[in-house]
């Protein structure tokens, strides 16, 4: 407010005697403040200690010659001079908002096992593999917006959410389990407050690792298969697609990483950047790791 001061020959009398009496403990009402002296921070005990004074705009008239000018200016040094003011509260800084991590990041979320959740976790993850039927046809497999920003920070198609049955519940409940494109697995029991990191290989299988796949010999593929074998091996095939591993069979990797080539309706070559070469008959059902020498 800007301030205006009209002219008064008590003007350091009232103003004194407030400030002798904030000195000695006693609280000042606002009434008792001259009426030149608004009050822009006031504390609850209404001592003097902490309030910070302005003059009021449009209470008086403005100053217009030599003598209020002069009385403003004696105000302002015996202010702060006083140091009133000195003791006013400081605005609080907001809380520091934590970074979202960066795609694939998982480092600072708790991990769990299919073991350690309720069983129906388990149930939603073997239907993921499969590929479904779900229990909520409209709502599983649908993109997950990651609205909240606790997950990674992905592109915008990267998640997607399926429902984990809550036993007597009449809806879908509050558990999911939330797939990433790069093979992460997600689950919340409490509708997207908070995650944990499902480690789905626990068993310490690593990226490319196709051993704990079954087996299947070069020679029983199909020759459609065969030449798309041959194809990613000499590196002449450029029809491949980036495979996301949404199933969560292959193990699990960045993003990236594998390749997939469509080979009939159904079967399927994919391929890992570390050279391990896949094969599914039923359209990512089951998975086999391709022996070139079987």
């Amino acid at each position: 407010m800007k301030g205006t001061i009209t002219e008064s020959a008590g003007l350091m009398v009232p103003f004194t005697a407030l400030w002798r009496e904030g000195q000695a403990g006693r609280a000042i009402s606002p009434e008792r403040l001259p009426t030149f002296v608004g009050i822009s921070a006031l504390p609850r005990d209404c001592s003097t200690r902490g309030i910070l004074l302005t003059t009021l705009s449009g209470y008086r008239p403005k100053m217009t010659n030599r003598r209020s000018r002069i009385v403003g200016v004696l105000f302002a040094v015996l202010v702060g001079f006083l140091g009133f003011g000195s003791a006013a509260e400081a605005v609080p800084l907001a809380p520091a908002t934590a970074l979202q991590n960066s795609c694939g990041d998982l480092s600072g979320f708790k991990h769990t096992t299919l073991s350690a959740l309720p069983p129906q976790a388990t149930d939603t993850y073997n239907l993921i593999q499969k590929g479904g039927p779900y229990p909520y046809p409209k709502n599983d497999g649908v993109v997950f917006s990651n609205r909240e920003g606790i997950l990674p920070s992905c592109a915008s198609s990267y998640y997607h959410e399926y429902t984990v049955p809550t036993p007597g519940s009449s809806n879908r409940g509050t558990r999911r389990i939330v797939t990433g494109n790069g093979g992460e697995y997600f689950y919340t029991g409490d509708h997207y407050a908070s995650f944990q990191v499902i480690d789905i290989n626990s068993s310490g299988t690593k990226c490319g690792d196709l051993s704990k796949l079954r087996t299947v010999g070069y020679s029983t593929l199909s020759a459609d298969a065969k030449k798309v074998v041959d194809g990613v091996r000499a590196g002449s095939l450029s029809n491949g697609k980036t495979y996301e591993n949404r199933e969560g069979v292959l193990p699990s990797c960045a993003s990236g990483y594998y390749t997939l080539y469509a080979v009939g309706a159904d079967d399927r070559v994919i391929s890992g950047k570390g050279g391990e070469l896949a094969y599914t008959p039923d359209h990512y059902a089951t998975f086999g790791k391709v022996d070139l020498g079987g």
